[in-house]
C-alpha cells in the first residue's frame, strides 16, 4: 500500500542526519560537458513528420491498488503525440472551488499527426467526463489543426487556447464541463510592434479578476532567420473579444527577445497576475500586478552575472572556471495573501566566445529542485567551505542553483548539500553506487530540460501547505534500454517557508520542510512500473490540501517528436488526472514538544477578533505572518492574555512563546 508520509526535518537535527549518510562521487564520472546551441529551433509542431505506421494500443483505465490517499488516478486519454512543451509545463489544469478539475494536453492520435489539437477532460467531484476505457474523448476541440494549449477558468465557464503556428486562437464555453465550445476566436499578431517576426506561438493564459473575466495571454515567435532570438508579447482582453497587445510589461529593450519560447509561465489569484521568465541569457524575474493587469512592478530573483545579448555583448562571455548554474524549467502559484511562490531546476553551462554557441554540463551531480517565495528577495548564494580541506568558495550569484558542491580545491569529487539554496527535490541515490551518465537519458530530453530533476509544478492551498511536484530518474526502475525511467516525485513545504536564515543557518522553530519525496510510480505498481512520467503540470491553487497533479507516460524513455527525438515510431502516451492527499497525520501543524515551563494554550481558532493565549508561566509572545515577519510582539502574563487581531488580514499565523510556537488562522 503506498501512503504520502510527512517526513518532517527539525531542520537543526534533520540536516545533521543528512550529513551523516551524505555520499561523495567523483565529478568526472558523474558530470559531463558538451557543446550546445542558443539558436536551438523550437517546435512550433507544423514540420513534416516521417514515421513507421502505428497501430496505438489501450490500457486499463484506472489503478485499483491506490488506496485512499490516491481518490482519483485515472488515464484521462491518450496521445502519440509526446512533446507537451519546450520548456515550461504550465496553465494546463485548473481546480475549481466545488472540487471540479479541468485539463488539457496536445493530443493526437493519427499517423502524421493530422488530428492534432487540443485534448481535454473535466473532472466533474466524482469522475472524469472521459476516460479510456468507459467513455473515450472524443477528439481534439479545434476544428483545425494546433498544439500547445493551455486552460482557465472564465465566468461560470472556461477558456482554452493554442497555437496553429502562425496565430493564436481560443475557445471559450458558458458553463465548465458541459455546453458547446465556442470558436475558433483568433489574437491578432502584433505587426505594429516592428519585430522581425510577429507570428504568435507557444500560448500560456490565465484569467483574473471577478468571476476570472480578465483574460491574460503570453505568446512568442522565433525569428525564422535567427532562432537565437525570440519575441514575447503580452495580450490582454477585458471582453474576451478585443485584445491589447504590448512587448511584456516592465522588460528592457535588450530583453525583449532573451528570453526564449516556451520559458515562462502565468500565475493569478483574485486580482493578482504573475509571470515568470528566466532564461540562460536573461535574469530570473517575476513581474506582478495587482490591479488585473493595469500596472506591474519587476522583481528579480536571480540576478543573472552575464545577462545580456550574446552575440554582441562581452560581458555575456565567461570560461568553465567561471561555469553558473541558472534556473532552467519553473513553476509559479500565488497565496491568498498575494505572495509569488516559484519552483525551479537547474541548469549549468558556460558562454567562452561571442555568439550562440555554449557548452553546458549533464549527468546525475547537474541536480536540484529549488524553492523561492518573494520574501526572499533576490537569491543570494551561499558560501561554501568544502569539508576536507577548509576551502571556501565565496558567494556568486552563478551558485545559487548549485546542489552538488567541492569537497576539496581539486574538485575532484563533489557532495550534496542540503543546508543552503532550498533544495526541496533531487534525484535519490542513496544506496545506488553505479550510477553512470549514461543512465540518466537525456539524448533528446537535453533540448527541453539538462537537471535529472526537472519539470516542477508548485500548488498552494489556502493553509499555505505547499506541494512541488517533478519529474526525476528512478533509480529503482531501469528500462530495457538500461536506462532509468522517470517518476514523478511530490515534496511539501509547510508556512512560514523560512527553510534558511538568508540561505545560511537553520532555523529550528520556523520553516520546516518535508522531503518526502513521494513517488506516484513505484517498481511493485503494476499499472506505474513502466512510467515514463514527464510533462508535469498542476493547478497553482487548492484547498484542504487537495493536490491535484496531471502528467504524461509512456514505456520508453525519451520522445518521438522533437529536434532530436531517440524514438524512431510513436507510441501510447497517456494523459493521467491524479488526486493527491497527504496524510495529515504526518503533517507537523501542533506545537513541538517543549520544556514544561513553556505551555501555551490559543483559542478560538480559527480567530476572529480576538485571540486568547493561556501560559503557564510570564513570556514574550511573538505572531508571524505567512512570510516569516513578525506582526505582533508582546509580553505575556502567567494566565490569560488576550490579544486583538482585527488589525491582522485573514490567514495563516504563527505565535510563539518561549519555546512553543502554534500556527492559527484568522478569518
Amino acid at each position: 500500500m503506498k501512503k504520502i508520509l510527512f517526513v518532517t526535518l527539525a531542520l537543526a537535527i534533520g540536516m545533521t542526519g543528512f550529513a551523516q549518510k551524505n555520499l561523495r562521487v567523483k565529478a568526472s564520472d558523474m558530470a559531463k560537458v558538451q557543446s550546445a546551441t542558443a539558436a536551438k529551433k523550437a517546435f512550433k509542431g507544423n514540420e513534416q513528420m516521417t514515421m513507421m505506421e502505428f497501430t496505438p494500443t489501450q490500457a486499463a483505465a484506472t489503478n485499483p491498488n491506490r488506496d485512499a490517499e490516491f481518490p482519483v488516478d485515472v488515464q484521462c486519454f491518450y496521445t502519440i503525440y509526446d512533446l507537451q512543451s519546450n520548456g515550461f509545463v504550465a496553465n494546463r489544469m485548473y481546480r475549481y472551488d466545488d472540487g471540479s478539475v479541468g485539463l488539457v494536453a496536445t493530443y493526437s492520435q493519427q499517423t502524421g499527426y493530422g488530428d492534432r489539437g487540443t485534448g481535454y477532460d473535466y473532472f466533474n467531484g466524482d469522475e472524469f467526463v472521459y476516460d479510456i476505457e468507459n467513455n473515450p474523448m472524443p477528439g481534439r476541440i479545434e476544428i483545425e489543426r494546433t498544439g500547445w494549449p493551455c486552460y482557465a477558468p472564465y465566468g461560470d465557464g472556461e477558456i482554452i487556447i493554442a497555437h496553429t503556428g502562425t496565430q493564436l486562437t481560443y475557445y471559450t464555453r458558458e458553463k465548465k464541463g458541459e455546453a458547446t465550445w465556442q470558436g475558433p476566436n483568433y489574437i491578432p499578431n502584433p505587426t505594429w510592434l516592428g519585430a522581425p517576426s510577429c507570428d504568435m506561438t507557444w500560448p500560456k493564459i490565465a484569467t483574473s479578476g471577478p468571476n476570472h473575466n480578465i483574460i491574460h495571454v503570453l505568446g512568442a515567435d522565433q525569428n525564422a532567420d535567427d532562432p537565437y532570438y525570440s519575441y514575447l508579447f503580452y495580450s490582454r482582453s477585458t471582453d474576451g473579444e478585443t485584445w491589447e497587445t504590448t512587448w511584456v510589461p516592465t522588460l528592457e529593450d535588450w530583453e525583449h527577445n532573451v528570453y526564449g519560447s516556451d520559458y515562462y509561465a502565468f500565475a493569478t489569484n483574485g486580482d493578482y497576475v504573475a509571470i515568470l521568465l528566466m532564461d540562460m541569457s536573461g535574469h530570473g524575474l517575476v513581474i506582478k500586478s495587482a490591479d488585473n493587469g493595469e500596472t506591474w512592478e519587476r522583481i528579480k530573483f536571480w540576478d543573472n552575472p552575464h545577462a545580456g545579448d550574446w552575440e554582441t555583448d562581452p560581458n555575456t562571455v565567461f570560461g568553465e572556471e567561471d561555469a553558473i548554474y541558472c534556473p532552467e524549467t519553473g513553476a509559479i502559484c500565488i497565496d491568498n495573501n498575494g505572495m509569488v511562490h516559484c519552483a525551479f531546476s537547474s541548469k549549468c553551462f558556460y558562454h567562452s566566445e561571442l555568439g550562440t554557441s555554449y557548452n553546458v554540463y549533464g549527468g546525475g551531480t547537474m541536480d536540484g529542485i529549488f524553492y523561492w517565495n518573494e520574501s526572499m528577495g533576490t537569491m543570494v548564494a551561499p558560501e561554501w567551505t568544502c569539508p576536507d580541506d577548509g576551502t571556501v568558495i565565496p558567494s556568486n550569484p552563478g551558485n545559487c542553483f548549485r546542489f552538488w558542491w567541492p569537497t576539496d580545491a581539486s574538485g575532484e569529487y563533489v557532495v550534496r548539500n542540503f543546508e543552503t539554496n532550498n533544495v526541496i527535490g533531487f534525484v535519490d541515490v542513496e544506496g545506488f553506487s553505479d550510477w553512470s551518465n549514461d543512465s540518466f537519458h537525456d539524448e533528446d530530453y537535453s533540448d527541453y530540460f539538462r537537471s535529472p530533476s526537472a519539470l516542477p509544478a508548485i500548488c498552494i492551498d489556502e493553509n499555505g501547505v505547499i506541494a512541488v511536484g517533478y519529474s526525476c530518474p528512478d533509480m529503482t526502475r531501469l528500462a530495457e534500454t538500461n536506462e532509468y525511467m522517470r517518476s514523478i516525485k511530490v515534496s511539501f513545504i509547510e508556512a512560514p517557508y523560512r527553510m534558511a536564515d538568508h540561505y545560511g543557518e537553520y532555523t529550528e522553530q520556523l520553516g520546516d520542510i518535508y522531503y518526502n519525496m513521494f513517488k506516484l510510480q513505484e517498481a511493485d505498481d503494476f499499472l506505474h512500473s513502466y512510467d515514463e512520467a514527464v510533462a508535469l503540470c498542476s493547478p497553482q491553487n487548492t484547498t484542504d490540501m487537495e493536490f491535484w497533479f496531471c502528467y504524461q507516460a509512456d514505456d520508453t524513455p525519451g520522445f518521438n517528436v522533437g529536434n532530436t527525438a531517440s524514438q524512431n515510431q510513436p507510441s501510447d502516451n497517456y494523459i493521467w488526472g491524479t488526486k493527491v492527499i497527504p496524510d495529515i497525520d504526518g503533517l507537523s501543524i501542533e506545537e513541538p514538544s517543549v520544556a514544561s515551563n513553556t505551555k501555551m494554550e490559543i483559542y478560538p481558532n480559527p480567530a476572529v477578533n480576538q485571540l486568547n493565549v493561556r501560559l503557564e508561566n510570564n513570556s514574550e509572545i511573538s505572531i508571524y505572518n505567512i512570510m516569516g515577519q513578525n506582526v505582533i510582539n508582546m509580553q505575556g502574563v502567567k494566565g490569560v492574555n488576550t490579544i486583538n487581531v482585527n488589525d491582522l488580514t485573514s490567514g495563516v499565523y504563527f505565535i510563539s512563546a518561549g519555546t512553543v510556537t502554534q500556527k492559527f488562522i484568522v478569518k
